[in-house]
Parts: C-alpha cells; structure tokens; sequence
C-alpha cells in the first residue's frame, strides 16, 4: 500500500500554500486561506478515496491529489494555448476551480466526509480502508465544494462555478444535464479542470499499482537477503564446527605421541 512520510504531507501542503499565495490575490486569497486553515487538519489527513482500486487511498492522498490535480490542470491550460485554442480564464480562475474540485470529500464545516474503516472483512475483501460518515444533509461532493465557498463568502464566476460543477464529466450522472444543453454551457476551463482531474487520478492509480510491484520486490529481495544471510551463517557455524573437531583431534594425537609414558 502506497504512503506518504510526514514530511512528503508537509512538502505537499507548502507546495498547496506556495500555489495559492501565487495564484489569488485581494478577498478571495485571504477567504481561502480561511477555509484552508478551517479544513488544516482533515487536509493533511484525508485520503483522495475509501478504496485501494480507487486513488490515493492513504493518509494525505487528498492533499497530494489536489496539488497535482491543480499544477496538472496549469499544465492542460497551456496545452490548449498552444494549439490555438483561445483561453479566456486567467490561472487564477484554473487553479480555483482545480483546487475546489474535490473539497467535498473533506465533509461538512464540523464533520469529516471519512473516517478509518472497521470492518476487517471490508478491508481485506474490498480494500476498502475508509468509509463515509453521516453527515447531516446529503450533497454530492461537488455540490458540497460549493456550498463551502459560500459559507466563506468566496464569490466565484459562473465559469468557475460549473467547472467545479462539472469537473467529474459523465462520471457524475447529475452533470449530464448540463452535457445536454447547448455547447455554449459549457467552457474551456471545465475541459480543464476535468481533464486535469482525470490525467491526475490515472497518474495516482499507476503509482498505487507501481508502488505494490516495488513493495512486493522489496519484500521478494528482502527474503532473498535473508536466505543469503542465513547460507552464510550456517556455513561459517559448519565450519567453526569442523575447525574444533580438527583441533580436538590434534590434541588427542599429540598426548598419544609425547604424552607421559
């Protein structure tokens, strides 16, 4: 299972805050960081999911998803400058919705959207290593990012509101009224968000699967390494061994030899 140190949680936050110093200025950056403060511990502990076959399920994978999700989508925006595509949304709107994308699943003003998984039978048949909480009304996690930003009064475009909105794409049956609409409800910058969301999730998802083949070899060389080490030991006890019964032997043809007659 893929984890981070409490350093590499610490380099991920610094990077999240180095970002939102950069990227926001005037009343939305001192609202978010209000909301960053808020959220400060469930930010470094929450997992990105609740499953092994999902993303970053491990302590602080929702911090290391967001900050690549955000410095992906910066990336998604250039590449579509770069083909001509004319970009209206300056990295300020970019880096808001990508940041907020998911903020949901850090749960409700009071309550955490994830708590550690009980069950052992849940964990070792499913992999499932957190679960939901109940919290009192029920959002979607987009939904629920949103209704956070209102409760810290951060005031957002429309443009930045549905790319959060929509930065699931059709994995979220609730946004497929919005695919249905005229192509003018939609916007580049959701194009950028989701796909920066998605190529991020991808990334995590091979690093999980990397991460358990690396794991695994470490185990299988580590066994190995033992067996090495026990080979060893147990030849140099052979021959310790066969050494004392030399010299013992020695003795006893030397009293036979010059030992009192």
């Amino acid at each position: 299972m893929v984890t981070l140190t409490t350093d590499q949680i610490i380099e991920r936050y610094t990077e999240l805050m180095e970002m939102v110093e950069t990227y926001l200025e005037g009343e939305t950056l001192e609202r978010v960081k209000s909301i960053i403060s808020h959220f400060e511990n469930r930010l470094m502990e929450a997992p990105a999911s609740g499953r092994l076959d999902y993303h970053n399920c491990f302590v602080g994978g929702f911090l290391d998803h967001t900050v690549r999700v955000a410095t992906t989508a910066l990336k998604v925006k250039k590449q579509f400058e770069d083909l001509g595509v004319e970009v209206i949304h300056p990295d300020s709107d970019v880096f808001l919705a990508a940041m907020f994308h998911d903020w949901g699943k850090l749960g409700d003003l009071d309550t955490p959207y994830y708590r550690e998984q009980d069950s052992e039978w849940h964990r070792n048949k499913l992999g499932e290593f957190y679960k939901h909480n109940e919290i009192g009304e029920y959002m979607s996690v987009t939904d629920r990012s949103l209704w956070i930003l209102q409760q810290f009064n951060v005031n957002v475009s429309t443009e930045v509101w549905k790319a959060i909105k929509m930065s699931d794409g059709m994995f979220d049956a609730g946004n497929e009224q919005y695919y249905r609409r005229p192509s003018a409800t939609r916007n580049v910058l959701h194009y950028i968000v989701h796909m920066g969301d998605w190529m991020a999730t991808v990334a995590e998802k091979q690093h999980h699967v990397q991460g358990e083949v690396k794991q695994k070899e470490k185990e299988e060389e580590s066994i190995e390494k033992f067996k090495e080490q026990m080979e060893t030991t147990t030849e140099v006890l052979t021959a310790t061994d066969e050494t004392e019964v030399s010299s013992d032997r020695a003795k006893e043809l030397f009293e036979e030899l010059f030992g009192d007659k």
